[in-house]
């Protein structure tokens, strides 16, 4: 008897600890506990509801604890469906004799969600962030989920998030646009961290930057967000853009930007460190502040090192003090200064709380021409992000010098430009109608407001080479001699006097006069400033036939006309119309010439 009964026991024993070692190693799936699982979750959370098939089970005997894994579970969270791929619980051993069930915690895993059906979701749960407002559409999916559960199955704070982002379009504002973000993701206990990121940004103009090995890592602390940002760039001058400096990103390697951003409570963004950097280029900024929609509050220093065709052509340093901003250096490319200083008041919103006197020490200055400014020396006052009074000097060589002035008309908005230069080549340098201009003094006059600029320049003894309009309208007027000294020597000019006025969308040339020993030129016309296109009407006389004209001038009806037929051809007419790089060039003699050409010829001999 006592042997039947210990071989029983023993029999037990070995059952039991064999059915522990299969689920301990193996488990075991049932639908044995559907009810009670499902039962419990909806009394403790009536907005959770959770179906599933089976659940396969294994034990933890060291911890008391079953490993729970739902077979093919679907989950609906405030009427919200949410795909799963994995669902995987730890339940307390303690429901067998409490008859309760204490789930320790939650571990899951998603198939892709789309962020637009998922949206209303973070609206029932109160997460009203003003970012997720900019989200046009993308995907993203939870690899995994670790959440840590009170008895009543509310989560802590302590839960483990991972993921991806996929395809995701988020619009910046109205001029910027983020498409097709791809990132990894992790959070836990307030921090976030994106990884193996990439993504374009597009702006109004079509002009796109590619960003890629992105890292960003967002820490949330009381009132303020601490970001730090590592990132790879390419064509980042699409919105890295500073008109009126001189400066090339390569469009085939990368630029590395790396930052610490500071975010407060007034959603105001403080860069305490922003670095750009290529192997020609680095922008270092310090203490960058910067409003909720990026506009400009304050920054402490900024260094600027360029390099073109391997040369260094920008080098110096902004530093903003209380009431003044200076700037430094060794070298300031500033050819596109004259175009950019003399534009129509367009409203700055980035600078626009920006209101300081300035002051510039530079030792030299580029202008895209063989002759540097040396010695640039500017005060001034800049009020609400534009430039409102200027006073340059500066030195091209010995008694060879440069004067620049900027002040406001009473009364009005209207600014007036003044530039007087001993030469006037490095003024030039980015228009290309004064390409291959040699000598000649210059004074530069402009007076521009919100809406329209009236300008005014006038060049004086000087000499054009090359320049191919000009030699097109020779080549096909058959004036080979004139063609050939603009090939050689080039061709002197007494006095250019241009008039022109522009606004937002038009350039008027009401007219560009050069007289010299071998020609004189008339031209009018107009140029579209986003299309490009040019229309440009004139009149080419050799100065043989002019200067007789002008000892004739009593007998106008003959000279005008002539006595006889082929007589009374003083020159060309010449029409050319096109875009920048398609332009139509036409000629045909004339016979007469405009009252005005005939004027501005004796303006100028009476100034002889």
């Amino acid at each position: 008897m006592r042997k039947t009964i210990f071989s029983t026991l023993l029999f037990l024993i070995f059952s039991i600890l064999l059915l522990l070692s299969y689920l301990t190693f193996f488990g075991h799936e049932t639908d044995k506990f559907n009810k009670i699982i499902k039962s419990e979750i909806n009394k403790s959370n009536f907005n959770i509801s959770l179906n599933f098939d089976k659940i396969s089970i294994k034990l933890d005997p060291i911890n008391l604890n079953l490993f729970v894994k739902f077979i093919n579970p679907k989950l609906n969270y405030l009427k919200t469906d949410i795909p799963l791929s994995i669902l995987k619980t730890n339940i307390n051993l303690e429901f067998l004799t409490k008859k309760k069930i204490v789930i320790n915690d939650i571990s899951l895993s998603t198939k892709y969600l789309y962020f637009n059906e998922i949206k209303p979701l973070f609206k029932k749960v109160n997460i009203n962030n003003q970012n997720l407002k900019l989200v046009k559409n993308g995907k993203f999916k939870i690899k995994n989920l670790n959440l840590k559960l009170d008895e009543n199955f509310n989560i802590k704070d302590n839960y483990i998030i991972n993921g991806d982002l996929n395809s995701f379009n988020i619009k910046i504002n109205d001029k910027y646009e983020i498409i097709n973000l791809i990132s990894t993701f992790s959070y836990t206990q307030g921090s976030l961290f994106f990884a193996d990121m990439s993504w374009k940004i597009i702006n109004k103009k079509n002009q796109n930057s590619e960003f890629f090995n992105g890292k960003i890592e967002i820490v949330q602390k009381k009132n303020i967000q601490d970001v730090n940002i590592n990132f790879d760039v390419k064509n980042l001058k699409n919105l890295l853009n500073i008109p009126i400096m001189n400066y090339d990103l390569s469009q085939v390697d990368s630029q590395k930007v790396k930052s610490k951003l500071i975010i407060n409570r007034k959603k105001e963004n403080l860069l305490s460190d922003l670095s750009i950097s290529d192997k020609n280029n680095k922008f270092v900024i310090k203490d960058l502040i910067l409003d909720q929609n990026f506009n400009l509050i304050n920054f402490n220093q900024i260094s600027i090192k360029t390099n073109i065709d391997n040369k260094l052509n920008n080098d110096f340093t902004i530093i903003n003090k209380k009431k003044n901003i200076f700037i430094k250096g060794k070298v300031f490319d500033a050819k596109n200064l004259l175009k950019e200083l003399s534009q129509e008041n367009e409203k700055n919103v980035f600078l626009n709380k920006i209101s300081k006197d300035i002051e510039i020490d530079l030792k030299k200055i580029l202008k895209g021409t063989s002759f540097p400014i040396n010695k640039f020396r500017l005060v001034g006052k800049i009020n609400k992000g534009s430039f409102e009074k200027i006073s340059a000097k500066s030195d091209f060589g010995e008694n060879e010098h440069l004067d620049i002035s900027l002040q406001k008309k009473v009364n009005t908005n209207d600014k007036i430009l003044e530039v007087y230069s001993d030469i006037a080549a490095p003024l030039l340098s980015d228009f290309k109608f004064f390409q291959g201009l040699e000598g000649g003094d210059l004074n530069f006059t402009s007076t521009f407001g919100n809406e329209i600029s009236t300008s005014n320049l006038t060049i004086n003894n000087f000499k054009l080479n090359e320049a191919p309009a000009l030699a097109k309208i020779l080549s096909l007027a058959d004036l080979k001699g004139l063609t050939d000294s603009l090939k050689g020597d080039g061709i002197s000019f007494d006095i250019l006097s241009a008039q022109y006025n522009s606004n937002s969308s038009l350039m008027k040339i009401d007219e560009i006069f050069m007289i010299g020993p071998s020609i004189s030129i008339l031209i009018d016309g107009y140029v579209e400033k986003k299309s490009g296109l040019v229309s440009l009407r004139g009149t080419l006389v050799p100065a043989k036939t002019l200067n007789n004209l002008i000892s004739k001038i009593p007998v106008v009806g003959d000279i005008l006309i002539g006595k006889k037929v082929g007589e009374g051809v003083f020159g060309i007419s010449f029409k050319v119309k096109g875009l920048p790089n398609d332009l139509k060039t036409t000629v045909n003699p004339i016979k007469t010439l405009t009252p005005r050409f005939i004027t501005r010829a004796l303006e100028n001999s009476k100034r002889k």
